[in-house]
């Protein structure tokens, strides 16, 4: 009986100093607290461990940590452990001055104590005592409402513990007893603390009983169970369930009876409560999880659509990039194209034009361009590009390519300066004579610089020669 009074009231215990610093800690505290309700008694010390694990070196959640293990040890019997990890606990809570935390571990320490009660020769009682009325006055000293009046309770079951071997009982063991009963169901009523409440008619129980003040207790019974809020079935068959006992032992048997259907029906009640308890909670967390998995699914998209983005963005710059060179590379080839057309159009005019300068310029330096050296023939061909708006520079480079060409191909053939003039006066139409006249040589010295002139160019006739001379572009 004692250990089902611990269990309605272990919450208290573990969940001491809930206010203060620690959340995630605390969370798992109440979480184990709440396992502990529903008597999952593997998964809240499983929850308590990891809290004591989050605590590290932080003192005050350790201490937390520590007596909802010690209330879970309790609870299953592992007193040893339980007591070990108490003391370990109250040490560290002494040290940093933890009162409130303190309180609630030395009544944890003070049932242990009364638990012990199984003869007169293991009796802890008076160490008991010792805790938990330190217990009292700490929890006095930090207005800790509820563990002063569960240490009122411990005190009050402690006494009766020292008046069990006691026959006849010690009237004044008997009357502590019920003096601490009295404080601590007056802070259960004055604070409406339900559990504490239940918890105070339980402890009266053993005290009436104790007593043999049997009619005393049926009549505190009943007028408690008429008081009882609805949907309370705990208390209702807790009640019930003693006052079966009573009646069977006054001889009301009817009544007996009676009130043993309404503990079976309370009973069921309550037991289908807790199921529907449990039922709700299951579907809380279902609908929890349901929403977890959505803002999942949502964060998943997310992800995707941010990728399809940074995706979607480096196509585009790619594509832009590649764009720019394209555009790049027409306007290039479109300025390359301009320059061809110009040189075409250049080219395609007749060089001797003298209406055309630029034209003009450049026939001038065709001609002169078998006694340039390259370098000659480029730097005059920029400065045509520079004092002509028709020409750009492309086509100057081209222009002075060309004639470059033919120079390199006038100088493979090895012909000289008077050759290239006989060559274009035999152009001209003009006979050796007219030649020997124009250049102040004789007619021998012409036919043989003619003859000469058709073995370097490989040709037979003057029609020949200026065919060949105008594809070296001597004409």
């Amino acid at each position: 009986m004692r250990r089902t009074i611990l269990y309605i009231s272990l919450l208290l215990v573990t969940a001491c100093g809930g206010n203060r610093g620690g959340s995630d800690n605390q969370a798992l505290i109440e979480a184990a607290s709440a396992d502990v309700s529903s008597q999952r008694f593997d998964e809240a010390m499983e929850k308590a461990l990891q809290a004591l694990e989050l605590a590290d070196d932080n003192p005050l959640l350790r201490v937390r940590a520590l007596s909802c293990i010690t209330g879970i040890d309790i609870m299953t019997s592992r007193d040893a452990d339980a007591w070990a990890k108490a003391d370990e606990a109250e040490s560290i809570a002494r040290a940093n001055g933890f009162k409130e935390e303190l309180s609630g571990i030395l009544i944890s320490k003070a049932k242990l104590c009364s638990y012990a009660e199984i003869s007169p020769e293991t009796g802890r009682n008076d160490e008991g005592l010792a805790y938990a009325t330190e217990a009292l006055s700490l929890a006095q000293e930090a207005d800790a409402v509820e563990q002063e009046c569960e240490a009122c309770y411990v005190i009050a079951s402690l006494y009766i513990n020292k008046n069990r071997w006691n026959d006849p009982i010690d009237p004044e063991l008997y009357r502590l007893a019920g003096e601490y009963l009295d404080k601590g169901q007056a802070l259960a009523d004055t604070y409406d603390i339900p559990r504490l409440r239940r918890n105070g008619i339980l402890f009266r129980s053993r005290w009436f009983q104790q007593g043999n003040r049997n009619d005393e207790a049926i009549k505190y019974f009943e007028q408690v169970l008429a008081t009882l809020r609805e949907g309370d079935y705990l208390t209702a068959s807790a009640l019930e369930d003693r006052l079966v006992r009573l009646y069977t032992r006054t001889g009301q048997y009817q009544k007996a009876l009676d009130t043993h259907d309404s503990y079976v029906l309370h009973t069921q009640k309550y037991i289908q409560q807790k199921q529907d308890e449990t039922l709700q909670e299951m579907e809380t967390r279902f609908e929890v999880q349901a929403k977890e998995r959505a803002l999942e699914r949502s964060r998943y998209r997310i992800s995707v659509l941010v990728l399809a983005l940074m995706l979607a963005v480096a196509v585009i710059v790619f594509i832009g990039m590649h764009m720019r060179k394209l555009r790049r590379r027409s306007a290039e080839l479109q300025r390359i194209s301009d320059s061809r057309e110009q040189i075409i159009e250049f080219l395609s005019k007749d060089l001797k034009n003298p209406a055309n300068a630029i034209a003009g310029d450049i026939a001038a330096l065709s001609s002169q361009a078998a006694t340039l050296s390259p370098g000659e023939i480029r730097t005059k061909c920029q400065e045509l590009a520079s004092v002509a708006e028709e020409m750009n520079a492309d086509v100057a480079r081209y222009v002075g390519d060309i004639l470059v060409e033919r120079s390199r191909k006038i100088a493979d053939i090895g012909l000289s300066p008077r050759e290239i003039q006989i060559i274009r006066l035999s152009a001209e139409g003009l006979t050796a004579a007219q030649i020997a006249e124009r250049t102040c040589l004789s007619v021998h010295t012409v036919n043989t610089h003619r003859r000469r002139i058709y073995g370097k160019m490989d040709v037979r006739n003057v029609a020949d020669l200026i065919h060949k001379a105008t594809e070296m572009g001597i004409l």
